[in-house]
């Protein structure tokens, strides 16, 4: 067992569970924001420096490294207002609906109503 490729999976020498974590959000973060690698590399490894072994130690640190370099995590108008990117969450309860356990039966009944209206010129909706 010489080389890392011979490692089990998720075995890693000297390596905590947060610092784990850290490196994959900081590097997932870091990849979606599309920076070009030499750059992104460079603020993601600045950022685990400060706070290695906290995920949110080191966001904290990749968001204040950002803005230095005057990348904005938010999305801003033409007069430099924040734009929210996704509408209000309104959350309510949400109550279970009967669920329909025959839907082929429910399906040619209202098949058979409908067309014995057509048929024999009963009433129609519309």
């Amino acid at each position: 067992m010489n080389s890392a490729a011979e490692r089990p999976e998720g075995i890693l020498p000297g390596l905590s569970a947060g610092q784990r974590a850290a490196r994959d959000r900081v590097l997932l973060y870091i990849k979606g924001l599309d920076l070009p690698p030499d750059r992104g590399l460079f603020l993601a490894a600045r950022s685990l420096e400060e706070a290695p072994a906290s995920p949110e130690g080191a966001m904290d640190a990749l968001e204040r490294l950002l803005r230095e370099e005057g990348f904005s995590p938010d999305l801003v108008d033409r007069g430099g207002r924040r734009i929210s990117s996704f509408p209000p969450l309104n959350r309510t309860v949400m109550v279970a609906e009967e669920m329909d356990r025959l839907p082929w039966r429910t399906s040619l009944v209202r098949f058979l109503r409908r067309w014995g209206r057509e048929l024999f010129g009963g009433k129609t909706n519309g």
